[in-house]
């Protein structure tokens, strides 16, 4: 099911979508994950990770770590524990800093928190080698940014903030963002009012001009309209969503990004 079903006849011929009908656009957020952008384990770099944040520690005049135990004891524990906290469906953000202290110390380490901060860089900037994103993203950014839309992605991610922002811009996005706003960055998670403020500031638009487009019906749709926004779901993978959707009343329903020019933009623009 896309967005035409919520079509309704434009004056020119072309099919006006309820998002314009109720009014202006200024601005289109996106969330990050699963909308822009998908994640595969980048196996060989986190790896590679594990020995530079090794030496790193060993250079510092601690003991050198087992790599096997640090992937183990610190890598993988504070991504479990980190997706537990997602899972939870808790709005205030975790403090990451704060699970990879414990983690450390629990393999009898005690570093200080520029070094921490040195481990936490070097495996954040080893999983952009397992960020892919969609074959739609891109392009659809491209046209939406040079239509004079104002473009931002308000996401969920506790990670180290230097660094997901450096992530955009490996993966091409950044140039072609106004803002972008994560949630640990914020300290609340979607769908708290306070991630989507903080967002829309950043922006310098209002709830009122503005689209936000997700992949999540809790997180990002009803989050969105809470806080003011005219909202799209999309879905890749499914009916699933949709059937859900249906509950919480998306102004649209997508399959893919390249639908949202027609959605978004009059004649005009497009």
């Amino acid at each position: 099911m896309s967005g035409g079903r919520h079509d309704l006849s434009g004056a020119g011929g072309r099919p006006v979508s309820l998002l314009l009908r109720a009014g202006p656009i200024e601005a289109v957020l996106f969330d990050y994950g699963l909308t822009l952008v998908h994640f595969e384990r980048p196996v060989e770099a986190v790896e590679a990770a594990q020995v530079a944040i090794a030496a790193r520690i060993e250079a510092a005049g601690h003991r050198r770590p087992d790599v096997a135990v640090l992937r183990e004891a610190v890598h993988d524990r504070v991504e479990a524990e980190v997706g537990a906290h997602e899972a939870s469906g808790a709005l205030e953000e975790v403090d990451v800093a704060a699970l990879q202290q414990r983690a450390f110390a629990d393999i009898g380490l005690d570093l200080d928190a520029g070094l921490r901060e040195q481990c936490s860089v070097l495996v954040q900037e080893a999983w952009w080698h397992g960020v892919r994103p969609y074959p739609d993203a891109l392009p659809t950014l491209r046209v939406l940014r040079e239509s004079s839309l104002r473009i931002g992605i308000c996401s969920n991610a506790a990670y180290h903030s230097a660094s997901v922002h450096g992530q955009l811009a490996h993966v091409g996005f950044a140039a072609l963002l106004d803002a972008a706003v994560f949630s640990g960055e914020v300290g609340w998670r979607k769908p708290s009012p306070r991630l989507f403020e903080a967002a829309l500031s950043a922006l310098g638009t209002s709830a009122a001009g503005t689209v936000f487009v997700g992949d999540r019906v809790r997180e990002d749709i009803r989050g969105a309209a809470d806080a003011g926004m005219r909202t799209v779901l999309i879905v890749r993978d499914g009916a699933g969503a949709q059937e859900e959707a249906a509950e919480n009343a998306p102004d649209a329903i997508i399959t893919s990004l390249s639908e949202l020019p027609a959605l978004l933009l009059d004649e005009s623009q497009l």
